[in-house]
């Protein structure tokens, strides 16, 4: 798919991940509809990258049901789908599974698993309909392989997984296509915005990628119709000891990350 003048709706789109993205793909010439909860960010990257003939602010909050099905019904009547959507709006929680409290669990799955399906489903008529579309989904490392801590997050990326692989064989013969793209830990702001319940951990980190290096992994995805990427070394070194050696692995995760503060 070549990008430019193509629509691409983004989600989370104000900052980290979802706002390198918008600046990659308006590099590419694409036009941005750009979804998430901060009006006068989404208006501060509208504004810096040329105003809404590249990028188009549209204020909502993935967990509000309505709202998101009036922003797709305005996307719909306004300019018909979008030919590339970006579902990456997400958050995290940071607690031990006995710790993790059922509100905590329901709000990671709001918006990290329900968020994407809102994001989504309103647009498959239409883009069925044309015959054309790439839907790319942002994931993680652990949506491979659970780590200590992030079972609820580790819970809501497999998810994804599992509703992309059946999302993926209900399109067949559409034109329509799914990506996934796994980053493992980033440089953005989401670390800092994790909610943490429990006792603090001492964790050992892999070296963090980019955001924008997450951005050029979504535009390349855009371009293709490979199915899933998983980015770092240490990534794809975790997904294959996870495949060869599990239970070698759980031992490892356990020493490296789950010393007590």
């Amino acid at each position: 798919m070549q990008l430019s003048g193509r629509r691409v709706l983004i989600t989370g789109a104000s900052s980290g991940i979802g706002r390198a993205a918008v600046r990659a793909f308006v590099a590419e010439g694409a036009v941005v509809l750009a979804v998430a909860r901060s009006e006068p960010e989404l208006r501060g990257i509208s504004a810096e990258l040329g105003g809404a003939s590249k990028v188009v602010p549209l204020p909502c909050d993935v967990t509000d049901g309505p709202a998101m099905e009036r922003m797709a019904r305005e996307v719909l009547a306004r300019w018909g789908a979008p030919d590339v959507i970006v579902a990456n709006a997400g958050v995290g929680l940071d607690a031990r599974f006995e710790a993790m409290t059922d509100d905590a669990l329901r709000t990671v799955f709001e918006v990290n698993v329900f968020g994407v399906v809102r994001t989504i489903r309103p647009f498959l008529p239409a883009m069925t309909a044309r015959k054309s579309g790439r839907i790319l989904i942002v994931s993680s490392v652990v949506g491979k392989r659970g780590v200590p801590n992030y079972s609820a997050y580790a819970g809501s990326k497999f998810a994804l997984h599992g509703m992309a692989d059946s999302l993926r064989s209900e399109l067949v013969g559409t034109g329509v296509s799914v990506g996934i793209v796994c980053p493992s830990s980033t440089t953005t702001q989401f670390q800092s915005r994790i909610r943490r319940e429990g006792p603090p951990q001492v964790r050992t980190r892999v070296k963090k990628h980019s955001a924008e290096s997450v951005a050029r992994a979504l535009v390349s995805m855009a371009r293709s119709k490979r199915r899933e990427r998983i980015l770092s070394p240490e990534a794809k070194l975790l997904n294959g000891l996870n495949r060869l050696a599990p239970g070698l692995l759980d031992w490892f995760l356990a020493k490296a990350l789950m010393r007590r503060a």
